[in-house]
């Protein structure tokens, strides 16, 4: 008996391995990752966008023609979202407005009109972007995000990419990315 027993203990244990790696498995086999929930719910109210441009144009995701949307969420003080603005201006210009479209997200809470428009000015952003002034930040609020930039990417109403911080939209990279997402 004494000969078997170190045997005995090993199937003891390697059954209760296999036995805990099934049963986790189990267990979370059906369970969506964090991301997989977070991304659902931003699907979910892209498909609800309704919004308004600052300079009264009135969008609607699901009538939109290009199948990449771009969500951009920045502010008038914040470097970061100042910094990465050139290079997704330049990334814009790239396409036509049948592939990719910009909706830009101010959340500037004090002055936000004058804000947006000094940075336009500034930008030289003319009709490359939809800025919208997202009053009282109701629209950043219902992604649950709390801090910018933030850009989200659809194709065709799925999320693609996300990126809580700042980013080079022009690089090789992401410019390969968009034009595969956009031939679908």
């Amino acid at each position: 008996m004494k000969k078997f027993l170190p045997l005995i203990i090993f199937i003891l244990v390697f059954t209760a391995f296999v036995a805990g790696q099934v049963g986790w498995q189990t267990l979370t086999a059906g369970t969506p990752s964090k991301n997989e929930t977070q991304y659902a719910a931003y699907e979910d109210l892209f498909l609800k966008g309704r919004f308004e441009t600052v300079d009264g144009k009135k969008i609607e995701n699901t009538k939109l023609k290009s199948p990449i949307i771009i969500y951009n969420f920045w502010a008038s003080w914040c470097n970061p979202c100042l910094e990465e603005m050139p290079s997704l201006i330049s990334l814009k210009k790239k396409f036509k407005d049948d592939e990719v479209q910009v909706l830009a997200f101010n959340t500037d809470e004090d002055d936000q009109l004058k804000n947006i428009n000094k940075i336009m000015k500034k930008m030289n952003l003319k009709n490359e972007f939809n800025v919208i002034a997202d009053k009282n930040t109701a629209i950043a609020n219902s992604f649950k995000f709390t801090a910018i930039p933030v850009t989200i990417i659809f194709n065709r109403g799925k999320v693609v990419h996300f990126s809580n911080g700042p980013m080079d939209f022009n690089s090789p990279e992401m410019v390969e990315k968009i034009k595969k997402w956009i031939k679908g």
